[in-house]
């Protein structure tokens, strides 16, 4: 009469603020490469310890986004840890409904502290491959639990289902488009791209880039949020590089607690350095802040009225200055 419920959680982080994760929530934004910790959790019904036998089995199905960490497997029943792996099965492979693994407690009772409406939790980690799905698609990762049903059956009983839950993990992209003073595509430059992680000292990551087909565009995929900075390492031929890293804030906010969570904004602010008119635009759907960064000729002359022009200005009059003096003094030694 009492049925069990189920549900799955994700953690998160913004390591740029903080070296702490999040609570349990429902969605999260992560790096590719990024080791992320999820939980599966069940309740045993009121009446359970009427049955003989009683089986569990979790059922986690993650997308091609995600890679299932087996060896991080732990399972505890009412916060207390069950280091005994022969009470459980973690099982990955021979599936019919296309699950990317199970936990399956073959019979609860061998576990002496499981009681009448226990919580039995089982967290793991997964880690976000190059698979990943960018923007507010995200990636999926979706559970059931399956129990005994019935007490009278010394079998383990027939068996429910718990409806369906799911978190989603968000990754985005950077794009960097390198043009000319007049938005000319130019090719042969080269950029580091780092992530800000928090700590005492604080530390850079290094975001890998994939460089585009025409040379201009520069992607750095995978990315969530936190402060990033740019460097030109190289500028095209008989350009300028940009004279300073530039700065910036990846900002993403998604819903966290929710049956159906989703992305709601995403945006990336300039903080810091040579910014000139440079802004990102945002795709949500896709993921993706593009920027233009804009490098100059290196061979350009002063402009008019420029300090090159003054230097010239201060170079002739000190010429002539000099030249005067010197007709001064050749005149009085023929005077002697």
């Amino acid at each position: 009469s009492d049925v069990p419920t189920s549900e799955k959680k994700v953690k998160d982080i913004n390591d740029s603020e903080s070296s702490r994760k999040t609570g349990w929530q429902d969605s999260a934004d992560w790096d590719i490469g990024d080791v992320i910790p999820f939980k599966i959790e069940g309740t045993l019904p009121k009446n359970y310890t009427e049955y003989e036998k009683y089986t569990l089995k979790f059922h986690d199905k993650a997308e091609n986004g995600l890679t299932f960490n087996k060896d991080s497997v732990k399972v505890f029943v009412d916060d207390k840890e069950i280091t005994d792996t022969s009470k459980y099965r973690v099982v990955t492979a021979d599936f019919e409904d296309g699950c990317t693994f199970e936990v399956i407690f073959d019979d609860m009772t061998s576990i002496t502290e499981a009681d009448n409406g226990s919580v039995v939790r089982v967290e793991y980690t997964s880690t976000l491959n190059e698979n990943a799905v960018l923007g507010e698609r995200g990636n999926k990762n979706t559970m059931h639990m399956e129990f005994s049903n019935n007490p009278n059956d010394e079998q383990g009983g027939k068996f429910g289902k718990t409806p369906d839950d799911t978190v989603i993990v968000f990754t985005y992209k950077v794009d960097v488009n390198k043009v000319d003073e007049q938005g000319n595509k130019l090719t042969g430059a080269e950029f580091t791209l780092e992530k800000k992680i928090a700590g005492t000292p604080e530390t850079w990551k290094k975001i890998e880039k994939v460089s585009g087909t025409d040379g201009d565009l520069f992607e750095f995929k995978g990315i969530d949020d936190g402060e990033y900075r740019l460097k030109e390492t190289q500028a095209p031929q008989n350009y300028d590089k940009i004279p300073s890293e530039i700065y910036f804030k990846v900002v993403a906010s998604h819903v966290i607690l929710a049956d159906n969570p989703t992305l709601e904004s995403l945006n990336g602010n300039i903080l810091t350095g040579d910014v000139g008119t440079m802004t990102f635009t945002a795709n949500k759907e896709s993921g993706t802040l593009s920027t233009k960064v804009v490098n100059k000729p290196g061979s350009s002359l002063p402009e008019t009225g420029g300090m090159g022009t003054t230097i010239l200005y201060v170079a002739g009059a000190v010429m002539i200055l000099a030249a005067g003096a010197f007709l001064v003094m050749q005149k009085k030694a023929e005077d002697k």
